[in-house]
């Protein structure tokens, strides 16, 4: 059977607006992508997320070639710069995509065929651009010295994990075959019980044609990543799934990633990362934010991703942190071309001799394109950013003048 792309093709849409929800379980919250806002889960109509009002309202204005609000903005200020978007990069995957689009294209209340669930927030790092409801150590830190500075950067959401957890669970039995893709995040889902329970549940109700995607700060003991990828394996041995993707979140390379991923062992995260391709079953790759912070030293992690690749190729997806426009981590507060620069430097070390490379490439130059595009001198982020850090080196008792010494000079440059 031949490949089918999204057949929706008027100038705004977007494969993930008809295919995608997300699911924040914690928050109560879902989106159809992670730069779209939030609609609030209606926990007495828990079926319809896929068809919130915001959801359908979007599909709408994409019929009609218009850009919605609501953070398709992202996209949107890339394709303008030039570059290749997330929606033009994900509207060229194959047949991953609601099939009642393909006798009626026009359908804008339909059955989602990826669903992404956020279970809790169990989680062993401290990611400088994450927040309580994603993250317990987090929480935990700010449970011990209170919000304070970070209250401004990091809002905290209620907890709605109890209350829907079991919705959810009713959802996906009723639900589950009708999937062609499944993606868990966390948190650290190789913590949380529900993945196993999870995994669990496909081996009495196999999805042959269901791609399933972990993605894992892969810094989680060696013999919880055995238990787990042991089960994976089964599973796909048994053609009781029909593929299982790992993603590994890492963004650079060196101390600077340990301060920016606080918590994060990149021996061991390499340490499992090896374990995992020695298997040979697994589609495996890696998924950076890009920060200001981390910018500078992505170029170690592309050495490290080559050497990788030599023993199998690992794909790599590359985002912007976020909110783009408003984080004190985005490279757009810096008006120089020092960051820039990074980036091109980084661009320029891929490989691109296979179509995941190519795609990697074709993104990150989008993301290179819109930094150039859209950066300021913004001396009031700039204060912010160094006054969070600050507060962070405080509470963890770290050094980011070391971790970061091209910093002070950048933010000079406008002061």
């Amino acid at each position: 059977m031949s490949a089918k792309v999204f057949p929706i093709n008027t100038a705004t849409a977007c494969r993930l607006k008809w295919a995608w929800s997300t699911l924040y379980l914690n928050s109560g919250t879902t989106a159809s992508c992670h730069r779209s806002s939030l609609s609030t889960l209606d926990t007495d109509n828990f079926e319809n997320f896929h068809n919130t009002d915001k959801k359908i309202s979007a599909r709408q204005l994409m019929l009609q070639s218009q850009w919605p609000a609501d953070g398709c903005e992202y996209c949107k200020d890339i394709e303008q710069s030039g570059g290749i978007s997330d929606r033009l990069f994900q509207n060229k995957i194959p047949n991953v995509y609601p099939s009642e689009l393909d006798t009626n294209p026009a359908q804008v209340v339909i059955n989602p065929s990826i669903v992404e669930v956020f279970f809790s927030n169990t989680c062993n790092l401290k990611c400088v651009y994450c927040k309580a409801s994603l993250s317990s150590a987090i929480q935990a830190e700010e449970l011990a010295f209170g919000t304070g500075v970070l209250a401004n950067l990091i809002p905290e959401e209620n907890n709605k994990y109890k209350e829907l957890i079991p919705k959810f669970w009713s959802w996906f039995e009723t639900n589950h075959a009708s999937l062609q893709r499944l993606q868990i995040l966390g948190g650290e889902p190789l913590l949380q019980k529900d993945l196993f329970k999870l995994l669990d549940f496909f081996e009495n109700n196999p999805c042959p044609a269901l791609e399933l995607n972990i993605v894992t700060n892969l810094s989680v003991p060696t013999h919880v990543l055995q238990k787990a990828s042991e089960q994976m394996a089964r599973l796909l041995i048994t053609r009781k799934v029909k593929r299982v993707d790992i993603q590994a979140s890492i963004d650079c390379w060196g101390p600077a990633q340990e301060y920016v991923r606080h918590g994060l062992s990149l021996d061991l995260f390499e340490r499992n990362l090896k374990s995992l391709i020695g298997m040979k079953i697994f589609r495996i790759g890696l998924l950076s934010t890009i920060c200001s912070l981390t910018i500078p030293e992505m170029h170690a992690l592309v050495h490290k991703h080559k050497e990788w690749c030599q023993s199998q190729e690992i794909f790599w997806y590359m985002h912007l942190v976020l909110p783009v426009s408003d984080s004190v981590l985005s490279p757009n507060i810096f008006d120089s071309d020092y960051l820039v620069q990074q980036l091109d430097n980084v661009y320029n070390l891929l490989p691109s001799n296979s179509w995941d490379q190519q795609q990697t490439k074709e993104v990150l130059l989008g993301i290179m394109k819109q930094i150039e595009a859209t950066k300021v001198k913004d001396s009031v982020k700039q204060q912010e950013l160094i006054k969070y850090l600050d507060e962070i080196d405080r509470r963890r008792s770290l050094d980011w003048r070391q971790c970061f010494p091209w910093l002070p000079t950048e933010v000079e440059r406008v002061v």
